[in-house]
């Protein structure tokens, strides 16, 4: 098939990530690029009926293990429509142990849920090239696209595999639920107040690995550039676009950035936001669930506020509407909060070179 402009759709995944890109190559021939599932729901809600309509995914990338990115892929894979499309290359980080039979199906998060996609894959796609992935390669290459690897570093995956091991050969669900850190909603300070408060994550990086061993990369493609977040932190980011010289007076240029963990305060800083250069961000969220309310007010704040602005409009863009995300978090976002800046938030899910 061929294809003249690149559409990337963040489809509505509940409270996770799901992320169908269409590009091309130098023939204009398509290429197609899902980055994670979304939870088990999302499948039927909104990433079957994407699916339908294409017969090959060039690469599929599961960016971590945590339920609201595989539930989706495991239901995927579940599903009589995986033997009508063809995957090119999984990226997809996981310790080289023996692949089991998959357990019934349930809600666990992380290890053995990941476990049972490992086991679907093998069911499911023989042939298919999995790749492990960390900024120790940083460069990859998918059919002409050149991608960028700013996480996890093989020290961060490292350790995942370390916890993966000790978790593969436990169970409970009480278990698995760790280290899951609980934003609480700060709606009475203004945003420029939000902003001046210094950024200081919850947890440290390895007690936050499942979501610090995200595959998170740079991706150009022919008419559009993403820096594709997944969850991120941001002190990895950052290291790794100073590494690649990217500074506060020459940011990395990108015409679409997908925020960190959902607009979580503890995955986007200030810092993180001088290194880069970008009118429009993607926030993957509905409203978050009752230990995560998403998107943070400072992370906004933050966003707006962002020291190297230029004078073009800021787009702060919801895979959900906002009235839905105000009924699940309250009122993150006043009429007093757009006398500042030039900025705006809007709902919209399918983003091509047409909307510059």
């Amino acid at each position: 098939m061929k294809r003249t402009h690149t559409e990337l759709n963040i489809l509505p995944a509940y409270n996770g990530d799901s992320i169908l890109i269409k590009t091309y190559d130098k023939d204009n021939v398509e290429i197609i690029i899902l980055i994670d599932g979304g939870t088990p729901s999302t499948f039927e809600y909104s990433l079957k009926k994407q699916l339908k309509e294409i017969s090959k995914i060039d690469l599929l990338v599961l960016t971590h293990i945590d339920n609201d990115h595989i539930g989706g892929l495991i239901n995927f894979f579940k599903n009589s429509l995986i033997e009508k499309i063809e995957i090119g290359e999984i990226w997809y980080n996981q310790p080289d142990i023996e692949f089991y039979e998959p357990k019934p199906d349930k809600a666990l998060i992380s290890v053995p849920q990941a476990e049972d996609w490992k086991a679907l894959i093998k069911q499911k796609k023989t042939d298919v090239v999995i790749k492990e992935i960390t900024t120790e390669n940083q460069i990859r290459n998918i059919k002409g696209l050149e991608l960028t690897i700013l996480s996890p570093t093989p020290e961060i995956k490292n350790k995942l595999y370390e916890v993966w091991l000790k978790k593969r050969t436990k169970h409970k669900e009480k278990e698995l639920k760790v280290l899951i850190s609980k934003d609480t909603p700060n709606y009475s300070k203004s945003l420029e107040e939000l902003n001046n408060i210094d950024f200081k994550p919850e947890k440290s990086i390895n007690n936050d690995i499942y979501n610090s061993s995200s595959i998170a990369f740079l991706l150009k493609c022919p008419d559009l550039s993403f820096l594709l977040l997944a969850d991120s932190r941001a002190e990895v980011i950052c290291d790794n676009l100073k590494g690649l010289d990217y500074n506060e007076t020459n940011p990395l240029e990108v015409d679409f950035v997908k925020v960190s963990h959902h607009g979580s305060l503890n995955n986007t800083s200030q810092e993180l936001l001088s290194l880069i250069k970008s009118n429009n961000f993607l926030i993957s969220t509905n409203g978050g669930t009752s230990n995560h309310k998403h998107p943070s007010r400072e992370t906004i704040a933050r966003i707006v506020c962002k020291k190297n602005r230029n004078d073009k409009i800021s787009n702060i863009y919801t895979n959900y509407s906002l009235e839905s995300l105000k009924s699940k978090i309250g009122e993150f976002i006043t009429a007093d909060d757009f006398k500042i800046g030039n900025w705006k938030i809007e709902h919209k899910n399918t983003f091509t070179n047409n909307d510059f």
